[in-house]
């Protein structure tokens, strides 16, 4: 029997990826953390998958829970990973790579295991 916390962290990180690639696809916060700026096709391209990656842990939050609970659900997962994104690129954005690694392993870890369907 899986723990009924292991789909919210693998939800968790799908925002947290979505939400960083949404902030690298800006010209301030990618500038921060590569010391340069996207070109214009980057830019794009992040932002494309970052919606991607959001509409894929909505609808996996709507699958576990039903829409009505899933959307609420969402909805704190999703300023939970806010906050990460921001507290992050506020104090070390060079450390932002990391983390998206971190959330990369993390959901993929809980995907392959089933935690998350």
């Amino acid at each position: 029997m899986m723990p009924a916390f292991i789909p919210v962290l693998g939800i968790l990180g799908l925002s947290y990826l979505s939400l960083a690639l949404f902030a690298l696809a800006k010209f301030g916060h990618c500038k921060d953390v590569f010391k340069r700026p996207p070109s214009q096709w980057q830019s794009r391209l992040l932002t494309l998958f970052a919606w991607l990656l959001l509409v894929i842990s909505l609808s996996t939050c709507a699958h576990g829970q039903g829409w009505t609970y899933g959307s609420i659900l969402f909805m704190g997962i999703i300023s939970l990973a806010a906050m990460l994104v921001i507290l992050t690129l506020s104090y070390s954005p060079r450390h932002l790579p990391v983390g998206i690694v971190t959330s990369c392993v993390l959901t993929g870890t809980l995907f392959l295991s089933g935690g998350i369907q």
